[in-house]
């Protein structure tokens, strides 16, 4: 079953950073030196764990801004950044 608000989240974050959105590839957001993974409140352990293997700046944005709060505690001390549905950066990626 396809998630329109993953669809619809990953496909605006996308433009914004100039990158590629592939449904079927092992990352949702692939771009130059950043990769993103969109994800539902459900979702989000499934995320960054997927994201521990990506290279460059790692990002979980979420589809809606109520995740928030449980995707910065998921993401503590991983170095995993946090963005919000529009692409927002609420927590920058980084070591650690």
């Amino acid at each position: 079953m396809v998630n329109k608000a993953h669809t619809a989240t990953a496909r605006r974050i996308a433009a914004r950073y100039n990158a590629t959105f592939s449904p079927n590839g092992p990352y949702d957001i692939v771009g130059a030196d950043i990769t993103i993974e969109i994800e539902t409140s459900a979702t989000l352990a499934e995320g960054v764990e997927r994201l521990q293997g990506a290279q460059g700046a790692r990002y979980i944005a979420v589809t809606n801004k109520e995740a928030i709060v449980e995707a910065m505690r998921l993401t503590a001390g991983s170095g995993i950044g946090v963005m919000d549905p529009n692409g927002e950066i609420m927590k920058q990626a980084g070591n650690g």
